[in-house]
């Protein structure tokens, strides 16, 4: 697990001093070492290590035997070693025992055709000194970041945002349109970002770039028009899918260094370290994350689970405090507003962590794939709620109580007929004439892009329209993005067994009924943790990992968001500072729970501030 970096240009020379400035910037994702190459200043090559697998050795940037070929690479390949030994069989020859050489001769071999024999979670770019080509490449789920610039014969790639803004072509300035839809989505959906210029490389996705410029082209989707499996057994179904599960864990358990685990106390982590538990010969780490002086911390369900599996098990308590000394640093870290309050925690947890490990397993991803959000359950009344006449849903949202917060989202969703419009509306902090109040600057396109990012699929059901969208935006954009982010700036590898690539295609590939039934949601899920946990943490009502922002916004971060909400750092040519804060007002009142909206406007303003007019601040 690493970071890369790299600037190819067919009009100027390279400045390699610009390489190092890139490693440098993003250091954090690699103490372990670095490296650069360059090709006669027309393509430098840089990297930043962390060492998992070959620990000695695999130093990069790392080329074939004749040179001609050259790769940076951030990530592991889980199948690595039957790949090696194929190419063996075809006369390649190794001089490492790692993964990343097993690339090289794979694009040797194959060519852009070499994605499809990988599995696992990668971002990586190589250098064809004869081509005189780079290609770049994102694993299928979007687990690794990469991102890019691209003008003319000029092009700047990296793991992180902040490594790109180290050259001086590309200055920090935000994207109008952009902020529309982080207003909307709560982070940018591929492929833009925040910043203008800025491209993100979408999941599933390589580009070429030579002399005539960038192609971008997708090699993966998930597969929704597979043949769903209505008329096999059921319990084979959760048979197949815990077979595929273990598969999967025991994959991500490759490793030349320590290993733990996440353990937050929900059904996916416990089941997690409770198969871990099953696979290795000694107590698994787990690392869990609660609150100070705050009731509902999950640590006791995940003590159950460690207890039951005798873990090495660490808790980490957390404070008011502890998120104003980290929210501004984070926010750089990210390159982004921090789109889930669970960033710092995750942070923090990952600091904690790497004191002992460097991989951490998580249970991202079986929401998605399985049906774990309370929407999916309840999604299924929306053509009933949508026909009541707008006042009497306006009437049920208003005399709703502002602690039952998620009741008024639920019916201002399900009263939404069309399900494109309907999806967004499930987390989006602001409704349209909301963002249009925000924004003040009107020069970009009102719509938030979905019916077009949409357009082409015809999804069977409403559940697999969900899980589809969430898989497509919300997961890689959001949660994915944040999960590499905040644990690679604390130098540690978050592995996720659920988002396996076998694991997506087989689970878009099981009917609806094994996902929800009636009431019951992730019911596959549900029933091979039958076999490993109890039903303390089966049954528990989802809760997601809640964070006491609503009781903080009127407590000690009161006066930090009134500062940070305001003027000096929310430009006014942009966004309408009186209107950001009638917002602020009326939560720290008690009169409306704010705090989804707060989050994102005082993300906003700390991306702005760190990030935009004070980046060089947290550099080294």
């Amino acid at each position: 697990m690493c970071g890369i970096n790299g600037i190819v240009s067919f009009k100027n020379p390279i400045d390699m001093n610009i390489i190092e400035n890139m490693n440098s910037i993003i250091a954090h994702r690699g103490p372990d070492g670095k490296g650069t190459f360059n090709d006669r200043l027309i393509c430098g090559l840089g990297h930043v290590r962390l060492s998992i697998i070959d620990v000695e050795g695999s130093k990069q940037p790392l080329c074939n035997e004749n040179h001609t070929v050259w790769i940076t690479f951030n990530g592991e390949i889980y199948n690595y070693k039957e790949l090696r030994e194929k190419l063996k069989g075809l006369g390649h020859r190794f001089q490492t025992h790692g993964d990343t050489e097993t690339l090289v001769h794979l694009y040797e071999e194959y060519g852009t055709e070499m994605m499809n024999f990988l599995n696992g979670m990668f971002s990586f770019a190589i250098w064809d000194i004869d081509k005189k080509r780079l290609l770049l490449v994102r694993d299928r789920m979007g687990i690794k970041p990469l991102y890019y610039y691209e003008k003319q014969n000029f092009l700047i790639f990296s793991s992180e945002q902040k490594g790109i803004l180290q050259h001086p072509a590309v200055s920090p300035e935000p994207n109008i349109q952009s902020l529309w839809n982080y207003f909307t989505f709560r982070s940018v959906p591929s492929p833009n970002t925040l910043y203008n210029g800025i491209n993100k490389l979408q999941p599933g996705h390589y580009l070429i770039f030579n002399k005539d410029g960038a192609v971008v082209k997708r090699y993966w989707d998930i597969p929704i028009y597979n043949h769903i499996k209505k008329n096999r057994n059921l319990s084979k179904l959760v048979e197949d899918t815990e077979s595929i599960l273990i598969k999967s864990i025991k994959r991500r358990l490759i490793s030349d260094v320590p290993l733990g685990a996440f353990l937050s106390g929900g059904i996916d982590s416990s089941l997690i370290v409770a198969i871990m538990s099953h696979l290795i010969d000694e107590p698994v780490k787990t690392y869990s994350v609660g609150f100070k002086d705050f009731p509902d911390t999950e640590t006791g369900y995940a003590k159950i689970v460690a207890d039951q599996y005798k873990t090495d098990h660490h808790e980490l308590l957390i404070s008011e405090n502890d998120f104003l000394e980290n929210i501004e640093k984070l926010t750089f870290l990210r390159d982004s507003p921090l789109s889930e309050p669970a960033d710092i925690p995750l942070h923090l947890l990952s600091k904690l962590a790497s004191e002992k490990v460097k991989i951490l397993l998580s249970g991202e991803g079986s929401d998605e794939l399985f049906a774990g959000y309370p929407k999916y359950g309840a999604d299924f009344l929306s053509p009933c709620i949508s026909k009541l006449p707008v006042f009497i849903t306006d009437a049920l949202i208003n005399s709703t109580d502002t602690k039952y917060r998620k009741m008024q989202i639920a019916i201002k969703s399900l009263s939404e007929s069309d399900q494109l419009k309907r999806w967004p509306l499930w987390f989006s902090p602001f409704n349209d004439q909301e963002k249009l109040r925000l924004l003040i600057n009107r020069n970009f396109n009102y719509q938030d892009g979905a019916n077009a990012f949409f357009s082409s699929y015809n999804l069977d059901s409403s559940l697999r329209s969900f899980l589809f969208f969430d898989c497509k935006i919300w997961l890689p954009d959001n949660l994915l993005d944040r999960g590499d982010k905040m644990t690679m700036g604390a130098s540690i590898e978050g592995r996720v067994p659920f988002l396996d690539h076998e694991m997506v295609e087989w689970a878009f590939c099981l009917p609806d009924n094994l996902k929800i039934y009636r009431l019951r949601r992730k019911i596959v899920i549900k029933e091979i943790s039958k076999k490993y946990l109890p039903k303390t943490i089966i049954n528990r009502k989802k809760a997601g990992f809640v964070v006491p922002l609503s009781q903080w916004f009127r407590g000690k971060l009161r006066d930090y968001c009134y500062d940070m909400i305001s003027e000096k750092n929310l430009p006014e040519d942009i966004i309408s500072i009186e209107y950001a804060r009638s917002i602020l007002d009326e939560h720290v009142s008690g009169k409306k729970n704010y705090f989804l909206q707060i989050w994102t406007l005082l993300g906003l303003a700390l991306w702005h501030n760190t990030c935009i007019s004070n980046r060089n601040r947290f550099v080294q």
